[in-house]
């Protein structure tokens, strides 16, 4: 084996379902693996640390050394081909480090499982939705972390220590029909501005976990099973109305919601914001009609805008061998 060639998804998160804890668990959540954009990676043995990645050199560094203490390997030389971007809604922390760590998993025949490498590299301490997009693909549900015993605290992963990922209690494949990918560019919430929005507006009303609950288990559900995108879509669109959500959206600034009520009177199904955004999954009919369309209106906004065309990814990433 000289060579190993990994490709990820990227990862939406439609939203966290507890951030009360009254039940005894926090976190849980539910989203999806995409295609595009995605990290396209090549590593090959080496002797020592080498990452050609203008924007990960740093944070790819950090993911292999942590791995190197538990498990030493002689050196590694990764090439990035193609990457996700920071700080967009796509879960690219979780995705690079399970990349870099699946490479050094394959070539040095270190039989670790998704699991286990997320559970050394720190990913999965508030959700499991990007292990599994990384693991399966496909529709994911997550049913977060005991409280208080397991995890104390309502933090992102980036901010905690050593909390194990939380169970997955579904994977569903999803339609691999067209969806579209908005991204106004406005504020992006990372860092210490995530870590004291959580300190500041959790815990949430124990009313929003129940409500979400209900929306996710009575019509996002049944409508993914019967293959029914208009009321998955209408489910979507409900969310970014209360809660959780509606902090994420206005710490944004007032970009994101014009664009999701451009896209909510433009004849999508549905257009629900991942994680923090910007980055906004819309569901419709039409979908290269409702580009064009998307792509006039962000030219209208301030600092303008993206958007590209992508699909679910029901397997997970792919390894190549060479």
């Amino acid at each position: 084996m000289h060579h190993v060639r990994i490709t990820t998804p990227s990862r939406l998160h439609f939203s966290l379902l507890d951030l009360n804890g009254a039940l005894g668990r926090i976190d849980g959540g539910f989203g999806l693996a995409i295609t595009d954009p995605n990290f396209q990676i090549v590593a090959e043995r080496a002797t020592g640390i080498h990452v050609a990645s203008s924007v990960y050199h740093e944070r790819a560094h950090s993911v292999l050394k942590q791995l190197q203490k538990i498990h030493p390997f002689p050196g590694i030389r990764l090439t990035f081909e193609s990457e996700i971007p920071m700080h967009c809604g796509f879960g690219s922390g979780t995705q690079l480090a399970l990349s870099v760590a699946q490479s050094v998993n394959v070539l040095y025949e270190l039989g670790l499982d998704v699991q286990e490498l997320a559970r050394i590299v720190g990913r999965g301490g508030t959700s499991g939705i990007g292990i599994a997009a990384f693991d399966t693909g496909g529709f994911i549900v997550d049913g977060g972390h005991r409280f208080p015993d397991q995890k104390t605290s309502f933090l992102p992963s980036s901010a905690l220590g050593d909390i194990p990922p939380p169970p997955i209690l579904l994977r569903h494949s999803f339609p691999e029909s067209p969806m579209l990918i908005v991204m106004p560019n406005c504020s992006r919430i990372y860092g210490d501005a995530e870590i004291e929005l959580f300190q500041t507006l959790c815990p949430q009303p124990e009313w929003v976990a129940q409500k979400l609950s209900h929306i996710l288990l009575l019509q996002i559900l049944p409508a993914l099973i019967e293959g029914d995108m208009p009321n998955f879509g209408s489910a979507l669109n409900h969310i970014q109305t209360f809660g959780w959500k509606r902090v994420e959206i206005e710490a944004q600034g007032n970009e994101l919601q014009l664009t999701l009520d451009f896209l909510r009177t433009s004849g999508a199904f549905g257009a629900g914001v991942s994680s923090w955004g910007p980055a906004i999954c819309v569901l419709g009919e039409k979908i290269g009609e409702l580009k064009r369309e998307t792509e006039a209106f962000l030219k209208t906004l301030p600092n303008g805008g993206s958007c590209f065309i992508t699909q679910a990814n029901n397997s997970g990433a792919r390894v190549v061998l060479d």
